[in-house]
Order: C-alpha cells, then sequence, then structure tokens
C-alpha cells in the first residue's frame, strides 16, 4: 500500500507525526489502533498501514500491546502534500465545487460518496480522499456508511472564520514589508497589478474571473512565508469566501468592482513603499469582505 501513498495515507501519517510531537512524559507512548482510527476518522487497516510505515521509519516500534516512541520527528518526516493533487483529484474537487456554487448543494443536504464518484466519474476511493480533505473545512461531517452531510454555516463559524483571516493576512503583511527590493517578489506584485487593471478595464464581461485573481493576490502575500497550518487553513478561508453560500448572485458584479478598486488601491501603495498605507488598505480590504461574508450568512450583518 505505501509503494502508491495516497492522500488519506500521506495526511494520516502527518497528524500521526504531529501527534507524536505533541506528546511529552518519560516514556512516549502513541494511543492503540481503536483509539486512532476514532481521533483521525479512518479505518483501522489506514491506521495499520501508517503505523507500519512509522516503524519502517525508525519513528515507533512496537513493545508488546503499545507502540512506543523511538524519535521526535523532524520537519523532514512530514509528507509535503500541499500540491499533491492527481487529475481525479482535480476533476472531483471541480465537480463538488461547482455543486455547491450552483446551489444543487445546500446546508443539510445529505448525500453519499457512491452517489459523488457516480456522477462525477471518479473513484470512491478519490471521493473519499477528497471528502476527508475538505472535511477539514468544517462545512461537512461524515455520517455512518459512506454518507456525508453539509453543515450549516452560522455566524459564530463566520465570526471565528474573519478573525483567522485578519490575524493571517495582517501578520503575511507585517513580514513582507521586510522583504529587501530587490527580491523578486515585487516584479511579481507589479505583474499582479497589471492583471487587476487589466480585469477592471472589461470588468463588465469578465468580473467572474475576479475570484481566481483575489486568490492569486492573497497567496502572493503569504509565498515569502510558507507555513503548513496556515496554508492547510487558508485554503478554507478561500474556499469559502469565493465558493461556499454564494449561490445568491445579486450584487455579486458591485462586490466584484469594490474589492478590485481595494485590491488596486494595495498594491499601489505596497509597490511605491508607502508601508502605512498599504496596511490601512488592507485593513480596509478586510472589513469590506468581512460584511460582504456576513451578509451571504442569511443576509446577517456586522
Amino acid at each position: 500500500m505505501t509503494s502508491e501513498k495516497t492522500y488519506l495515507f500521506k495526511h494520516s501519517v502527518n497528524r500521526m507525526l504531529s501527534q507524536i510531537q505533541a506528546l511529552s512524559g518519560k516514556e512516549l507512548v502513541m494511543p492503540n489502533d481503536i483509539q486512532l482510527t476514532n481521533q483521525l476518522n479512518i479505518s483501522r487497516t489506514t491506521v495499520r498501514n501508517c503505523v507500519d510505515y512509522l516503524i519502517g521509519q525508525g519513528i515507533i516500534e512496537r513493545q508488546g500491546s503499545k507502540k512506543v516512541v523511538l524519535r521526535k520527528p523532524t520537519d523532514s518526516d512530514f509528507f509535503n502534500i500541499k500540491n499533491s493533487t492527481s487529475s481525479k483529484d482535480q476533476l472531483i474537487e471541480k465537480y463538488f465545487l461547482n455543486l455547491i456554487n450552483t446551489g444543487q448543494l445546500v446546508p443539510g443536504d445529505r448525500f453519499s460518496e457512491l452517489s459523488l464518484a457516480r456522477d462525477s466519474g471518479c473513484t470512491t476511493i478519490s471521493v473519499r480522499e477528497f471528502l476527508i480533505k475538505f472535511s477539514n473545512s468544517g462545512l461537512i461531517k461524515k455520517n455512518p456508511r459512506g454518507r456525508w452531510q453539509m453543515v450549516e454555516f452560522d455566524e459564530s463559524f463566520a465570526r471565528e472564520l474573519i478573525a483567522f483571516r485578519e490575524m493571517v493576512e495582517l501578520d503575511a503583511l507585517n513580514k513582507l514589508l521586510t522583504v529587501p527590493k530587490d527580491h523578486s517578489l515585487w516584479q511579481d506584485l507589479v505583474t499582479l497589478l497589471d492583471k487587476h487593471l487589466a480585469l477592471k478595464a472589461d470588468l463588465k464581461n469578465s468580473y467572474q474571473r475576479f475570484p481566481d485573481l483575489d486568490k492569486e493576490m492573497h497567496y502572493k502575500l503569504r509565498e515569502h512565508m510558507p507555513n503548513r497550518f496556515t496554508d492547510q487553513f487558508y485554503d478554507i478561508v478561500s474556499f469559502i469566501c469565493h465558493y461556499h453560500y454564494q449561490w445568491d448572485k445579486q450584487g455579486e458584479y458591485e462586490r466584484f468592482s469594490v474589492a478590485i478598486d481595494e485590491h488596486i488601491d494595495f498594491l499601489n501603495h505596497l509597490i511605491v513603499g508607502n508601508h502605512a498605507g498599504a496596511i490601512l488598505s488592507m485593513k480596509r480590504h478586510l472589513e469590506s469582505a468581512e460584511k460582504t461574508l456576513m451578509r451571504c450568512v442569511h443576509g446577517l450583518e456586522v
């Protein structure tokens, strides 16, 4: 099995490694297989395969019924799964997001792995791995026998998400402002500004391209400070802000028009070295994004 190393396998190994890193005490012992099955929401077979892999890496060993830690994991022990999607993974992701974006899946709806596999033309393994990955968002939950359910996106969820986004974005911006001016990042930002200006010039015909441009800009701000934890959670933020619960398209053009002007203002300040202006511009943009997101949550206002 480990020769194939599916996303589910790599993701489960990484979670076990994180558990091991968090252990403390004189004798470091992993949870038993049943506990791991429940904690990680994976099958006993996947648990055994992951444990065998960790044994092979010299990280743990079995001592009777216990799994004793021999050494703490290092960064090199973790799988890099940030860009590990295959063509089938991309197909099911595109299909699933389209169901949400077009209102065919709404909060409370139930669906099965088998029906998604049949309708998308993907294998049940690809579907299951995508759903497990996407469940990190907290927007779907697993039910028994391969069934899943869309979770209500309520006000408390939205406010927690907004607070997290502001923390990540402003921290990334403060770090970006320290990048030397001869770094290639600054030319990338100039290119990004040109893309924004080109889109704005034809916004009425091309405004639906804005979410991809928005995602590109916000990822560019964090590109110089990679972090597996913020990368994972920012994927959730990006998805919610542009795809989830957006089936009501009323006012979409106006929202994107405001947002692209805010992007252009922010990039102009950033490129010319106006640090204070860039920070204030980013804060205004995040405030607008907060109001937009809250209006999408059943018409809530901040």
